[in-house]
């Protein structure tokens, strides 16, 4: 049960033995207060009010009332968030999420239902192969309203087209 694998058995990688998959859980029912650092997953229940970093895929499940700064990979919000959010990777807001405050991310999903009140800022240059870099020069086709982002010379301003397909309503 506690032995080494045999030779060609599953076992950690090279590529794996770097990582850690620590699992933080604070449950419903927890407080804190202060500086929460964690490494791996984290999966928050309970209240907080701080600040919350986090070295992978965080979690606010639907009991949870956070009031705090948050840094990590990627979020994942079921619950209550109020204060400033900032993820390299992916920030997803679920049906039950009630979040104020800013998002600042590459990649923002908004499901139905849920309520975002505050800004957010999507740096383009954390956006990876997914879209036609700015080099290239060529309209980047994106979710919002049919539009397109043609990419300007500076970093700090892009030209937005919002205008949608045309409907004849004269069939």
């Amino acid at each position: 049960m506690f032995t080494q694998p045999k030779r060609g058995g599953l076992g950690p990688t090279k590529k794996d033995q770097g990582k850690d998959y620590a699992v933080t859980i604070i449950t419903s029912g927890c407080h804190f207060s202060g500086k929460l650092y964690c490494k791996g997953s984290t999966r928050i229940g309970g209240k907080v009010d701080g600040e919350i970093v986090s070295e992978g895929l965080l979690i606010v499940e639907e009991e949870a009332v956070i009031c705090a700064e948050v840094k990590a990979e990627d979020i994942v919000i079921q619950g209550h968030l109020r204060g400033t959010v900032e993820a390299s990777g992916k920030v997803e807001l679920s049906p039950s999420c009630v979040y104020d405050g800013d998002i600042i991310t590459p990649i923002l999903v908004i499901q139905e239902g849920a309520q975002f009140n505050g800004r957010t800022t999507m740096d383009p240059n954390k956006i990876m192969d997914r879209q036609t870099t700015r080099e290239t020069g060529k309209s980047l086709p994106t979710p919002i309203l049919g539009g397109t982002i043609r990419p300007d010379t500076s970093a700090e301003s892009m030209e937005i087209d919002l205008r949608g397909p045309e409907i004849n309503a004269n069939l």
